[in-house]
């Protein structure tokens, strides 16, 4: 069989398994809370499910914004009755630089070779602050944020532990007097209920920390607790010795399935500076405000001893049980917790060529983030619609509470009276060990005769957007399939059946387009050396012995160049614009900066009294070979 036609065959066999597969994968984009103060800050979440290979995750420009964390990993699944989907995501804990509407580009995701697109999203962020020094309940968390657990308050004790005497072991001091702990509110919990996990530092010594490995929480639903500028402690006792006490990181966890489930260990590095008793001594055995003055002290170095400790959180293994078959409702869909459900229809009288609308509400407390939208049992002759998702919750409490709505779209063809039956929710009561069913009234509702035209009812797909009514046509896919073969296989008869000659036309007429591009390429290339040289004035002072003009001609010659490329005035070209300027126009971070710094020199220069040496070649060549990089941006770009 000819090689050709095995190609095409091949694409038609895989073509209906290609529709399938790509009906698993979803890949969305989402930022929470949607509206923030201007002091406050934001999560970003890139979410892939059912994506088996995922290659790479290509996040938006965050420009109008400042990553306070990430990007941060996360992963796991969700079974619900029977139905498993796998998930992973990367995020990023942002802080606006400025109020207004940000809008954020969608995300690109390579699965599997295959580039998948998000949507798009936005973030209102209002010209206000936040009272209590921009704390919220909406405030997401920074876990991986370094700190300096003194740097903005004094100890409530000033503990003498700093001081080091004759014949004490730094690393035994330290042993005795900083621990990383790994703190949870229970070891044993059921699927979807809660666990606060806190990692903390307990310290008697003063010291810069930075937090250098993260627990990741593979396997729950993770909702952070701590904010991203914490900076408070609070004084607790462990083994009869009083420490100062930070929380570093402090999470609900959420199990998403049952087994033995280890917590993994925080790492955090710890720069800790001691000082000989010898010093103390000096001093009288005044340490009164030793704490104030310690990093500004005038300490000669034999009296300080510098030591760098890593300390690291022993891991916590959670015994995690499944939720009993036993008595489980129909209608359970793992929501665990304490909830409430009620119903209601926008409209119970409207006539049949308006779509109905019923909306559902689930208050309460639990694994709220994770609640699906119930199952109903619709009366014969309606025809739903997926329901469109939003929230109210407060993600700070533990276990979350709020309230989630969902909104069902429906029509109906013919008039008469209804009756929706009452909506039941079930959920899994943690407390009592025990399932537990809420069911709303009956709705009934009148379908009078159409008063106009019939309206075009949206139609529900996975991104909760109505669309066009070709894809009410896309619905029956085997028939699109089996069209889109027939095409095929009448383009096939017609190719192969091209004189050769095509083929060979094709093939010189590339070889020519081939020929013509780098004919192209070397006359942009010849153009490009061949042209004035912009520094012209400079390069002739720099080989002339009696002129003391370089430093001026250099500033002046390279400003004009870089005005006229950039389109922009001389006086804006400086070392505070440059950066900006030259990022709007695309040009790497690496120039920019080359750029910024030759500017910086030259100013220094000016300012100098002149003396003719070897830093006159380099600054020279420094900028003509950024001359040379902003052109070679040009013609790529042309």
């Amino acid at each position: 069989m000819n090689l050709f036609l095995r190609k095409i065959l091949l694409v038609l066999f895989c073509f209906p398994v290609a529709i399938y597969t790509y009906g698993q994968v979803n890949v969305s984009q989402e930022i929470s809370p949607a509206q923030i103060n201007k002091d406050q800050y934001a999560t970003l979440k890139i979410i892939v499910e059912n994506g088996n290979d995922v290659r790479q995750v290509l996040p938006p420009s965050l420009k109008d914004f400042i990553v306070v964390s990430g990007p941060n990993q996360e992963s796991g699944m969700t079974s619900i009755n029977g139905h498993v989907k796998q998930y992973s995501a990367l995020s990023f804990v942002l802080k606006p630089r400025q109020p207004g509407k940000l809008n954020i580009e969608s995300s690109s995701v390579n699965i599997a070779g295959k580039l998948y697109k998000t949507n798009s999203s936005s973030l209102l962020v209002k010209n206000a602050t936040t009272p209590g020094g921009g704390s919220s309940n909406n405030m997401p968390a920074n876990p991986f944020a370094s700190f300096d657990p003194f740097a903005d308050s004094r100890p409530s004790n000033d503990y003498n532990d700093y001081i080091l005497h004759k014949g004490e072991n730094v690393a035994d001091k330290v042993n005795k007097s900083m621990q990383m702990r790994l703190e949870t509110d229970k070891t044993t919990c059921f699927v979807g209920e809660p666990i606060v996990a806190s990692y903390k530092l307990y310290t008697r010594l003063k010291s810069e920390s930075k937090l250098t490995e993260n627990p990741s929480f593979n396997g729950f639903s993770v909702i952070d607790l701590t904010r991203p500028d914490i900076s408070g402690y609070a004084t607790q006792k462990l083994n009869g010795r009083e420490y100062n006490v930070y929380t570093i990181r402090k999470a609900q966890l959420y199990p998403l399935q049952p087994g033995n489930i280890e917590l993994e260990p925080a790492e955090l590095e710890n720069n800790i500076q001691f000082i000989k008793d010898e010093y103390v001594n000096k001093r009288n055995n005044d340490v009164s405000g030793f704490f104030d003055d310690f990093a500004e002290a005038t300490v000669p170095a034999e009296g300080m001893i510098n030591q760098t400790v890593n300390l690291k959180s022993k891991p916590v293994m959670i015994i995690v049980k499944p939720l009993p078959e036993a008595n489980k409702p129909a209608s359970f869909s793992g929501a665990v917790g304490n909830f409430s459900v009620e119903a209601q229809l926008q409209k119970t009288n409207f006539p049949a060529n308006e779509a109905g609308k019923l909306i559902v509400k689930i208050s309460g407390s639990g694994n709220m983030q994770l609640l699906t939208a119930p199952v109903l049992d619709w009366p014969s002759g309606i025809d739903p619609f997926d329901p469109k998702v939003s929230e109210e919750l407060d993600k700070m409490s533990v276990p979350v509470s709020g309230t989630k709505t969902f909104e069902y779209s429906f029509s109906v063809n013919a008039e008469g009276n209804y009756t929706l039956p009452g909506i039941k929710f079930s959920y899994f009561d943690p407390k009592l060990a025990e399932y537990k069913t809420v069911t709303t009234k009956d709705i009934s509702f009148t379908v009078t005769k159409a008063t106009g035209p019939v309206t075009s009812f949206p139609i529900a797909v996975n991104n909760k957007e109505t669309v066009s009514g070709i894809n009410k046509i896309f619905s029956n896919r085997w028939w699109i399939i089996e069209f889109i073969a027939a095409v095929m296989m009448i383009g096939l008869i017609i190719w192969l059946r091209k004189n050769k000659k095509e083929q060979v036309k094709e093939v010189v007429v590339a070889q020519a387009t081939k020929d013509d591009e780098k004919e192209l390429n070397n006359i942009v290339e010849s153009s490009t050396i061949n042209q004035v040289n912009p520094l012209e004035k400079t390069e002739a002072c720099l080989y002339m012995d009696n002129c003391t003009d370089f430093y001026s001609l250099l500033n002046t010659e390279l400003k004009n160049y870089l005005s006229h490329k950039l389109r922009v005035d001389p006086s804006e070209i400086n070392t505070k614009n440059i950066a900006a300027i030259m990022d709007k126009k695309n040009i790497s971070n690496d120039t920019a900066l080359q750029l910024q710094q030759l500017l910086q020199e030259i100013e220094w220069q000016l300012y100098t009294p002149f003396e003719r040496n070897e830093k006159m070649n380099t600054l020279y060549q420094n900028a003509h070979d950024i001359i040379q990089q902003v052109n070679a941006h040009d013609i790529r770009h042309l």
